[in-house]
């Protein structure tokens, strides 16, 4: 008894005549009468009384359909289920991102999937380089996204964007008329930065250093999104990476900042095939991040005036 021999005796069920059945099955009546032989001897019952060319089930077919059918169901249900994981419609992600990114960045990449609108299960991790690393290696996440890179064996670094900082200001603020924002107009501004330890406060303090502005520290803070919330609040202004603005957008006026203030982030990929849904969130960041680059490669480029 095969996969075929059971097709020949459901499509015979479902349409009362061999003629019918070997139609649907696109095969020859004669081999549809041998597929179907085949199936009463594997089953070992007599399934069709034949009288005058035509075939009546019997009860025991009948009992047999019911079973056969449930099997044809859930292969059914395969079928969607795999057509819905082909199309990234169903199945789970799992991504890192240091802190700074997860209020908008990580979400920005899920909105231009519509991943929230079907059935595929988001967990997004918060947290630190080193323990994403230990997440991604023990395959608690996929791939995580990060302003530091990593060596590790088991893990592949590529450089997703290098990216200007932009200013940010509160809504109302005097220099949110200015197309762009130079260094010496931030003179005396309430100023929100990182702490002193991280890499991208030494190159602002070096820009700051080589104009000659004198910078006015009114907030240090370890994450970018507390320094939008503190702008966001109208308590000052700040530099950040414009993927750490995300969710205070809204509340921010966002502009370009000269001279510019480099910064990277890195995607940490396990070296292992990504699912589909993490493959396409994958390309999705690669394709913002671009468009981000793009924008900011125009506004240097066209000597905006102050």
């Amino acid at each position: 008894m095969n996969l075929r021999q059971i097709e020949a005796f459901k499509a015979v069920m479902e349409t009362g005549t061999v003629t019918q059945a070997a139609a649907r099955l696109h095969v020859s009546q004669p081999a549809l009468s041998k597929l179907l032989q085949a199936f009463e001897r594997g089953v070992s019952l007599v399934l069709f009384s034949r009288e005058r060319g035509r075939l009546t089930p019997t009860t025991e077919a009948r009992l047999l359909y019911e079973e056969v059918d449930r099997v044809f169901q859930g292969a059914e249900k395969v079928r969607v289920a795999a057509e819905a994981i082909r199309g990234r419609q169903r199945g789970v992600l799992a991504i890192g991102v240091m802190p700074a990114l997860s209020t908008g960045f990580a979400q920005e990449i899920l909105a231009r999937m519509s991943l929230a609108s079907h059935g595929v299960q988001v967990t997004i991790e918060a947290r630190d380089t080193p323990r994403l690393v230990e997440q991604l290696v023990t395959h608690q996440i996929e791939l995580f996204y990060s302003a530091h890179p990593v060596e590790h064996p088991e893990i592949s670094i590529e450089t997703l964007c290098r990216l200007s900082l932009v200013c940010i200001l509160p809504p109302g603020h005097h220099l949110a008329s200015r197309a762009v924002i130079r260094c010496e107009d931030l003179e005396d501004e309430p100023f929100a930065t990182l702490r002193r330890a991280s890499p991208t406060r030494r190159s602002i303090d070096d820009v700051f250093a080589r104009q000659r502005v004198r910078m006015r520290v009114a907030l240090e803070a370890p994450m970018a999104p507390t320094l939008c919330a503190f702008v966001a609040r109208g308590l000052g202004v700040a530099l950040v990476d414009p993927l750490y603005v995300g969710a205070f957008a809204a509340a921010l006026v966002v502009r370009p900042f000269v001279p510019a203030v480099g910064t990277e982030v890195f995607l940490a990929l396990p070296r292992r095939r990504l699912s589909l849904v993490a493959a396409a969130y994958v390309e999705a960041s690669r394709h913002y991040v671009a468009e981000l680059a793009a924008g900011q490669r125009v506004l240097e480029a066209a000597d905006l005036p102050a």
